[in-house]
């Protein structure tokens, strides 16, 4: 017996407040002084809305089966973690700057991710996969956006 198609309400609810949201952001990161300084948040609050807008359609023109049997249970250890390693980065970065913090606590979460066995083909495929991630933050928030991000002062 396949399973019933069901749409997500709450996730479409939480789009369309997503959507409300971004609006409101949007329409004020107008009113900043300096015109470079809205730039930025007005490119996270456009991308929220197209993606917010993007769900809600296709949730409403295919709706996803109940499949109930895929769920797996949460790690508490791993839901910690998270959240330390994103203080952890937080507070390093000033100290390390944005690369050198970022590919740390990249490193820290994929170990922290893992369920499959390492082996050295993978681990060299998410050290490239996670520098190529962090070059590419930097350069699209450091030169492209103008948003000062932490430097290496040992460089």
């Amino acid at each position: 017996m396949t399973a019933k198609p069901e749409r997500d309400t709450p996730g479409i609810i939480l789009a369309a407040v997503f959507i409300v949201i971004g609006g409101i952001f949007l329409a004020e990161s107008r009113n900043l002084m300096d015109a470079d300084s809205y730039v930025f948040p007005s490119a996270i609050c456009a991308v929220m809305i197209l993606l917010s807008t993007i769900f809600i359609i296709k949730n409403l023109v295919r709706p996803q089966p109940d499949v109930d049997a895929s769920i797996v249970p949460g790690s508490t250890f791993r839901r910690a973690g998270l959240v330390a390693m994103m203080l952890a980065s937080a507070l390093v970065m000033p100290y390390v700057g944005f690369v050198l913090g970022g590919l740390g606590v990249f490193a820290a979460l994929t170990v922290l991710a893992m369920f499959e066995p390492w082996n050295p083909k993978r681990a060299l495929l998410y050290a490239l996969i996670g520098a190529a991630i962090v070059s590419v933050f930097y350069i699209v928030f450091a030169k492209v956006f103008l948003v000062p991000l932490p430097e290496m002062p040992f460089l």
